[in-house]
């Protein structure tokens, strides 16, 4: 892989996201600006950029994509169940397991994969497989999540519905987004170029913006890079789970461009939700928030690795 796309695909990531960090630590932005700049990311900008991605997707070409809709599911959500069980057997009570769980399983594809990808992959594929990381991971994996956090932090009589939890999580626009633009694409309908061209400005700074929140949110947290779970938890993230979507990958015979990606995007940082998620149950809040930084810093080496290693796949 030439050097200079490796640079063009990761640089920006990091570069990015430290700005975003240091805006943080800098009270560049007060507490309700970066929630509002958050939620521009997540809830308006990054949804667009899905759904364009996923409308604009050939249709023959994801009609082939079912084998690997199923590796992502034992990559992400399988692999979430192993972490979450291994977690209570070493005695973790069910919240710190769900927390730590979903940290390790958890995976920023759907904020930096547009950044990573394209430039390596190109436009098609990298915004498949994001598309696709963003329906899986939201779907199978969040909800499961929500359920479990709200079942740990309440009493038996008050233990929220799995249905209802499911009904929440496909309202996040990070759901429905990229799977309305999975329907158009299997329809065969063809976005209209005035469409694409009123979205598309909000699509372009879909990631930039995401990432920059990213590195904003992390700057509110206390961490601790020296921490045992947070090594383990980072090596589980960044090289277990990568393994694991390698072996998949290897086992069902998948050699395309798009299984290639899958297998980069395996191995990128735990998602923003992570941290989040501990903040607002009010537990593991420096192990997620450390293992979140130290995942991201290690993309200048796991990338280009997962790279490498894509041509034994």
């Amino acid at each position: 892989m030439n050097l200079v796309i490796l640079v063009a695909a990761i640089a920006p990531v990091v570069l990015i996201f430290g700005l975003g960090y240091l805006a943080g630590k800098y009270k560049d932005f007060d507490h309700d600006q970066a929630i509002g700049f958050s939620h521009f990311a997540l809830k308006y900008a990054l949804p667009v950029a899905l759904f364009l991605s996923m409308a604009t997707f050939k249709r023959d070409l994801l009609l082939q994509q079912g084998p690997l809709v199923v590796v992502m599911i034992i990559g992400y959500s399988l692999f979430f169940g192993v972490s979450y069980l291994v977690l209570c057997m070493m005695t973790r009570d069910r919240l710190t397991a769900v927390l730590l769980g979903y940290a390790v399983s958890s995976t920023a594809a759907p904020i930096y994969g547009l950044t990573v990808l394209d430039p390596i992959y190109g436009d098609t594929v990298g915004g498949g497989v994001v598309g696709l990381a963003a329906v899986v991971t939201n779907l199978l994996q969040v909800s499961v999540v929500i359920y479990l956090l709200e079942s740990a932090s309440r009493s038996e009589t008050s233990r929220p519905s799995l249905a209802r939890t499911l009904g929440k999580t496909i309202k996040n626009p990070l759901v429905w987004a990229p799977v309305l633009g999975t329907i158009v694409s299997l329809s065969g309908l063809t976005m209209p170029p005035v469409s694409v061209s009123v979205l598309k400005p909000l699509a372009v700074c879909a990631p930039g913006a995401a990432i920059f929140a990213c590195g904003l949110a992390l700057a509110s947290y206390s961490l601790n890079l020296r921490s045992r779970t947070v090594i383990l938890g980072s090596l589980v993230c960044v090289v277990l789970q990568p393994a694991v979507f390698f072996v998949a990958l290897k086992a069902w015979g998948l050699k395309s461009a798009m299984a290639k990606a899958a297998f980069v995007a395996s191995a990128m940082p735990t998602s923003t939700p992570s941290a989040l998620f501990a903040q607002q149950y009010g537990k593991c809040e420096v192990e997620t928030a450390s293992i979140m930084l130290l995942t991201t810093l290690g993309m200048v080496v796991v990338i280009p690795a997962t790279v490498a290693i894509c041509e034994w796949i």
